[in-house]
């Protein structure tokens, strides 16, 4: 009995053994923190097929796509599980919907060859391979050129086919380059019988360098080939094309313009209204111009809405602006949303509203020049909003990139100024020459100042010239000054009168002040006291403080006029009330009967030209920057 017991136990003992190996060794599907997709691929490369369909199936019903996509795979192939095309398609219709690549892919291969569906679905099929190929699939890119070349589930189309054989062929595969290869001679051949649209699409290949070397003259040659044949695509890029050259030939391009407007080409429409308009290549012709654009702006082309738009608004007509800018800027073209912003702001053809004038300033400023500089004032002047120097800066910086006159002329002060940046006399000088450069008037005369405080005399004398010849006075009473003391030019008497003399008449009192001290002290010029006083005079009456002081002077002397202490009493207590020290002490002086009186000499006064920082109230209406002809691009 003994002996039968041991060998129960033995056996009882190894059973046990057996099921806790079992236990131990078999995969746990339920175990809801287990890396279901990670094990399903590891045993699927250890060649453990069941074990990875056990396992992707389990990732795949929790709605992980790359196990979708896996598990798909697998019952396409028949690995791990029976063969079964119509499991296959749901699973990857599951993974793709969740944009899944790969899945796209291969579901839209499925159904281009029919395989688990009823019949093939060659439209649902191109339609996912657009979907891998604008993913940057290579492979649906090749299968969808070759879809658009054969006009499956598609209509035929090779630029279209064209266009995505070329994207498909940056993989250098041997398949892709030899598939466009093929469709450019394909189509190479097609144009050489005269075939106008593939004449068309060989231009743009030639045109865009892709496929075939860019060549601007064959382009030319297939656009005119197609152009001529009636292709109305091509005749508005050949109208492009001698537009836009080096040597632009308007005439030329707005007879083409005109054709393809003439057959429904809406783009050329738009460019024909803005020829119109400008009187470029066509007679000028508001009415005509509007007509075309018109047609281009209901068609829901933005270009032709914004310049629709920008002509209503020059002709007073603000609803209709609004209406046409606001469908432009809606969407998403920036100088449309500028534009419709400096409307809002200004209350034309609508309330006045600057919450709604600084959102569509904000989203113009992404992109236009002029946006980002009146988005830049607005924080400069804190119009609308908290005022901020430093983010109007950053603003003014962006709007600098496109050129913007303005733009560098502020950003020129604010260096100057150390106003929302560190203050830089070689920045500040950097961004006047930019502004100058473009024909800033203002520029070059704060850029001229800068040179004067740095005592770069000569450098300050050709600019502050430059703007003297321009009949700016203040520049030309420097000029004077500078010929009087020999600052950056040889000192020259007779030019330095000469220069006073045109200022002056120009009524600008600092000049006709110093003019005055000319004729009194005889420099340059014979001594002329009632010159004198008739100068100072003008320069008093103006409230300018030294000459009402000289001009007390002269009648307490009884100089060039009759000696009047009355008269000298009210023209020192003008200028002392002015804050001139000088003038207080005259009238102590005139008061004791002392005749030891203290006069100004030579007078400059080279102050900044930054109207725009101090101007109150802001005048929007001539500040902001908006668009008031219309635009090509």
């Amino acid at each position: 009995m003994a002996k039968l017991r041991m060998p129960l136990l033995l056996a009882a003992l190894l059973g046990i053994a057996g099921a806790l190996f079992l236990l131990f060794s078999t995969p746990d599907y339920g175990d809801i923190n287990a890396d279901a997709l990670g094990l399903g691929k590891t045993a699927y490369q250890q060649g453990d097929y069941d074990d990875a369909a056990k396992w992707l199936r389990l990732a795949a019903k929790k709605g992980n796509q790359q196990a979708q996509y896996l598990f798909a795979m697998m019952y396409r192939d028949g690995v791990g599980v029976s063969r079964d095309n119509v499991e296959a398609i749901a699973w990857l219709k599951l993974a793709a919907a969740k944009h899944h690549v790969q899945a796209q892919y291969q579901l839209a291969n499925m159904l281009e060859y029919g395989r688990g569906v009823d019949t093939a679905n060659l439209k649902t099929a191109v339609q996912w391979y657009r979907k891998a190929a604008e993913a940057d699939d290579k492979a649906a890119q090749l299968r969808l050129a070759v879809m658009f070349a054969e006009g499956r589930g598609i209509q035929q189309n090779d630029a279209k086919a064209l266009f995505w054989a070329i994207k498909a062929a940056t993989s250098k595969s041997i398949q892709s380059t030899s598939y466009l290869q093929r469709l450019l001679n394909r189509i190479s051949a097609k144009a050489s019988t005269g075939d106008s649209a593939a004449q068309f699409v060989l231009a743009r290949v030639y045109q865009q360098g892709k496929g075939l070397n860019a060549d601007m003259k064959k382009a030319e040659q297939w656009l005119r080939q197609s152009a001529v044949s009636g292709n109305a695509e091509a005749q508005f890029h050949l109208a492009e094309l001698l537009m836009h050259g080096k040597s632009p030939e308007l005439v030329k391009a707005a007879n083409w313009y005109l054709k393809a407007a003439m057959q429904g080409n809406m783009s050329a429409a738009a460019k024909v209204g803005v020829l119109y308009a400008l009187g470029e290549g066509l007679d000028s012709n508001l009415g005509k111009a509007i007509v075309w654009l018109k047609k281009a702006a209901e068609s829901g082309l933005p270009l032709a809405q914004r310049n629709l738009g920008i002509l209503y608004a020059e002709e007073q007509k603000a609803e209709l602006a609004l209406r046409w800018l606001r469908q432009a800027a809606e969407q998403g073209d920036s100088v449309a949303q500028n534009n419709l912003a400096v409307m809002y702001g200004l209350g034309r053809g609508v309330k006045k509203d600057m919450r709604s004038s600084l959102q569509w300033m904000k989203a113009a400023a992404e992109d236009d020049a002029k946006a980002q500089y009146n988005f830049g004032l607005m924080y400069l002047r804190g119009i609308g909003m908290v005022q901020n120097a430093d983010a109007a800066a950053e603003w003014l910086l962006k709007a600098q990139d496109s050129g913007g006159l303005l733009a560098k002329l502020l950003l020129g002060i604010l260096y100057d100024l150390g106003h929302g940046v560190v203050s830089s006399d070689t920045d500040a000088e950097h961004w006047y020459q930019q502004a100058s450069a473009l024909g800033s008037a203002d520029a070059r005369y704060n850029l001229a100042a800068l040179y004067y405080r740095q005592l770069k005399f000569k450098q300050a004398f050709e600019l502050f010239m430059r703007a003297a010849k321009n009949a700016d006075a203040e520049a030309q009473n420097t000029i004077a000054s500078m010929y009087q003391k020999g600052q950056g030019v040889a000192l020259d008497q007779t030019q330095s009168v000469r220069w006073y003399k045109q200022a002056a008449a120009l009524d600008y009192a600092v000049a006709q002040f110093n003019l005055a001290n000319l004729y009194r002290k005889g420099d340059g010029m014979e001594q002329q006291d009632d010159q004198a006083l008739s100068w100072y005079l003008k320069a008093a009456k103006q409230g300018f403080g030294p000459a009402q002081n000289a001009l007390a002077y002269m009648y307490a002397l009884g100089r060039g006029v009759n000696l009047d202490r009355q008269q000298a009493h009210i023209w020192f207590a003008k200028a002392a009330k002015q804050g001139l020290h000088i003038a207080e002490q005259n009238l102590t002086l005139l008061k004791q009967k002392k005749n030891a009186f203290t006069l100004a000499s030579r007078a400059i006064d080279i102050q900044l030209r930054m109207d725009i920082l101090h101007e109150k109230p802001l005048k929007l209406e001539h500040r902001l920057q908006w668009y008031h002809s219309p635009q090509w691009r």
